[in-house]
C-alpha cells in the first residue's frame, strides 16, 4: 500500500508526498495566526475531527520582531535599512519555528505526519513572513505587493518542517485589512448571514468589518498594543498568571483579582486591564480624563516613577516579587486604543448610513484570554451601549478561519471571493475619524447621550 498526499492549487492538484504503507489515519495540519504583537498556533488532527477533538495542542508567543518596533509602521521603516527585511523575516520565522516545535512536542505527533500549514496575518506581517518589500503599505496610495499568495514550500521560507509541507496564506484585502480579518469573517459566519453584523478585531491594528452576505465594508485604525499587553508596564499576553478579572470594593477600594490558571499574578492582560479601568472609574477613583483623583484617601493610589499609579497586587502576593501597578501612562495608552476602535466603528457605520442601533450582532475577536466583560468594556467606551445579547466573543477569529481553511479547499476559495468583495474605507486621512477619535479620548466618551447606563451607574 502507498499513501499519496496532494496539494490543491488554482489549476488543479499537485502530488507533494508519497509514503509507503497506509498513512491516511495520520494526517495533521498546523494553523498559525501571525499578528504584530503575538503569534499563535494550533496543531489539528484532520482525521479525528469530531467535536473539539481535532485540536491536539496550541501555543503562542510574542512576535520576535518587537525588538525592531512595536507597530507595523516602525517595522516597515526598519525593513528599509540595510539587511532590515532579512532580519525581520528571520525573526518572524524563528518565532513560528518555536511555536511549531512546541506544538509537535506537546502533541507527540511525528513531524513527517504534518501535511500542510495554513497561516493568517495582517498584511504587513504576511509580507514580512514571505520576505516581500512592505514599503508601499505605508506610502499613498497604500498598495501592497499582493493581496493573494501562491503555495510556498515551508522549507524555502526556513520553517523546520518536511520537504513536502506547503504553506497557504489567507488572502488580504488592503494594506491594513489583512488575511487574519478575512479568516475571521469566514470563521464567524457573518459572510453567510442576513443579519447586519459588525466584526471588531481588537489588537495592535484594530480592524473592523461591517455587513452581511450581500455587502461588506471594512476599515483599519491603529489602536496600539495595549489590549495585548504592549505599552502597559505590567501588561502581558493572556497566559497563566495574567490577571484577567478584577472587582473593586467601592468602600475601601481594595481589589479582588482572578488570574488565568488561578496562579499568583505576574502581570495583567487585556480583559483584566479593561476590568481594572472600569472599576476604578465607577468607584470615582479615576476621573473622565483617565487621571487618578488626588483628593481621595486611597492607600493603593500613590505617586510612582512615571506619575500616579494604582497598586493592583502587592509584591508579597505576586510571582515577580514586585508590586503590580496600573499607571496613568498605561491609562493613556488604553484610552487612545479604545478611542481609535470606537471612532473607527462609528465612522464606518456613518459611511453606509447606519448607526450602532442598526447593528443586529457584534462579533468581538481578540486575544483577551478566557474572559471579557462586555459591560465593563462599555463603561470605558470601548464598545457601544447595546443589549448584551447582541455581542458574541469569538476569541481568535484568525485561527477560527484558518482551521476551516485547513479542512476544506472550498473555504479558501470562499475567502478569495470575500477578500475581493470587501470594500475598504481608508481612515488614515479622514478628518471625521480624527474628530471622533478626539471625542472618544475620555471615559466613556464626551457624548453622554451614547452611554446613558454608564451615567446612571455614576450617579
Amino acid at each position: 500500500k502507498t499513501t499519496v498526499t496532494v496539494a490543491a492549487r488554482n489549476d488543479g492538484y499537485e502530488i507533494v508526498n508519497i509514503e509507503p504503507e497506509n498513512k491516511t489515519l495520520q494526517n495533521y495540519a498546523i494553523v498559525i495566526d501571525i499578528e504584530t504583537t503575538t503569534v499563535s498556533g494550533q496543531i489539528l488532527d484532520l482525521v479525528n475531527c469530531g467535536h473539539d477533538l481535532c485540536t491536539l495542542a496550541e501555543s503562542s508567543d510574542y512576535n520576535s520582531q518587537i525588538r525592531y518596533g512595536d507597530d507595523v509602521i516602525s517595522r516597515i521603516m526598519y525593513s528599509r535599512k540595510k539587511n532590515g527585511l532579512e532580519s525581520l523575516q528571520k525573526a518572524l520565522v524563528d518565532t513560528v519555528n518555536g511555536i511549531i516545535h512546541q506544538l509537535i512536542r506537546e502533541s507527540g505527533i511525528k513531524k513527517s505526519s504534518i501535511s500542510h500549514l495554513i497561516f493568517a496575518g495582517n498584511t504587513t506581517m504576511t509580507h514580512l513572513f514571505f520576505g516581500l518589500d512592505p514599503k508601499n503599505i505605508m506610502l499613498a496610495p497604500y498598495t501592497p505587493v499582493s493581496n493573494v499568495y501562491p503555495l510556498v514550500s515551508a522549507k524555502d521560507l526556513g520553517l523546520d518542517l518536511e520537504d513536502h509541507v506547503y504553506i497557504q496564506a489567507s488572502p488580504c484585502v488592503s494594506s491594513y485589512v489583512g488575511g487574519d480579518i478575512v479568516a475571521g469573517v469566514i470563521g464567524s459566519g457573518m459572510s453567510r448571514s442576513d443579519k447586519v453584523t459588525l466584526y471588531v478585531d481588537i489588537g495592535t491594528n484594530g480592524e473592523i468589518v461591517l455587513g452581511n452576505k450581500d455587502w461588506l465594508v471594512c476599515a483599519s485604525c491603529s489602536a496600539g498594543p495595549a489590549f495585548e499587553g504592549g505599552g502597559i508596564q505590567f501588561g502581558m499576553r493572556a497566559e497563566k498568571g495574567a490577571i484577567e478579572q478584577l472587582r473593586l470594593n467601592p468602600k475601601n477600594y481594595e481589589p479582588m483579582i482572578i488570574t488565568i490558571g488561578k496562579e499568583k499574578p505576574k502581570g495583567i492582560c487585556g480583559s483584566g486591564l479593561i476590568d481594572c479601568v472600569s472599576e476604578l472609574f465607577l468607584a470615582r477613583v479615576l476621573d473622565q480624563n483617565g487621571k487618578f483623583r488626588r483628593d481621595l484617601a486611597v492607600s493603593r493610589v500613590r505617586e510612582g516613577e512615571s506619575g500616579y499609579e494604582y497598586v493592583v497586587a502587592y509584591r508579597e502576593n505576586t510571582r515577580i516579587n514586585r508590586d503590580i501597578v496600573v499607571t496613568e501612562v498605561d491609562l493613556a495608552n488604553l484610552i487612545r486604543a479604545k478611542a481609535a476602535l470606537y471612532a473607527g466603528c462609528k465612522v464606518l457605520l456613518e459611511d453606509v448610513g447606519l448607526t450602532f442601533h442598526d447593528v443586529e450582532r457584534i462579533f468581538i475577536a481578540g486575544g483577551f484570554g478566557h474572559y471579557i466583560d462586555i459591560e465593563k468594556a462599555q463603561v470605558i467606551g470601548l464598545l457601544p451601549e447595546l443589549p448584551l445579547e447582541r455581542f458574541i466573543f469569538i476569541g481568535n477569529g484568525s485561527l477560527l478561519g484558518a482551521r476551516l481553511f485547513s479542512f476544506s479547499k472550498g473555504f479558501m476559495e470562499e475567502a478569495d471571493n470575500i477578500s475581493k468583495m470587501m470594500t475598504n474605507i481608508e481612515l488614515s486621512n479622514s478628518q471625521r475619524f480624527m474628530d471622533e477619535f478626539v471625542a472618544a479620548c475620555f471615559l466613556p466618551h464626551t457624548d453622554d447621550k451614547g452611554f446613558p447606563k454608564v451615567l446612571n451607574k455614576l450617579n
